[in-house]
């Protein structure tokens, strides 16, 4: 009678030891940062008076593209986080008519200041075209 508890008993042990040595060392490379993450980007300056009542059209107003419909131009301004106390909006600009960036993406992080939105913090990445660097989205000079 014992043995038909002890069975389960040995097969759920063998099955947490083998849970356990499967699990993530920690040895384990770190994984890269997300697009997102402030440290994937290069801090660049903010400019003055970046002040205003919607995130998306501050970051517009500030690094949008004077000229968008030349070429294959393309920008996109994503809201990704808004709460009480920050916004987050990440610019993008592809299809530059530049020989060596593709595309530039911007992280710019806001501030409440009263009932308005301040720019508080800007970053820069590019993707640079083939031949002349990464393709993916870096914090580093194109070639």
């Amino acid at each position: 009678m014992l043995k038909q508890y002890l069975l389960p008993a040995f097969t759920t042990g063998a099955l947490m030891m083998t849970l356990v040595a499967c699990g993530p060392s920690a040895t384990a490379p770190d994984a890269p940062s997300a697009p997102g993450d402030r440290s994937a980007y290069s801090e660049i300056p903010v400019p003055d008076g970046a002040v205003g009542e919607e995130p998306t059209a501050i970051a517009l107003a500030a690094f949008g593209s004077a000229e968008p419909d030349i070429g294959n131009f393309a920008e996109e301004a994503e809201l990704v986080e808004q709460t009480d106390d920050q916004a987050l909006v990440i610019l993008t600009q592809t299809g530059l008519a530049d020989d060596s960036v593709k595309g530039v993406r911007y992280r710019l992080e806001f501030v409440p200041e009263g009932d308005q939105w301040q720019l508080d913090w800007a970053g820069r990445q590019v993707r640079c075209q083939s031949g002349r660097g990464s393709e993916e989205w870096i914090n580093e000079l194109c070639s």
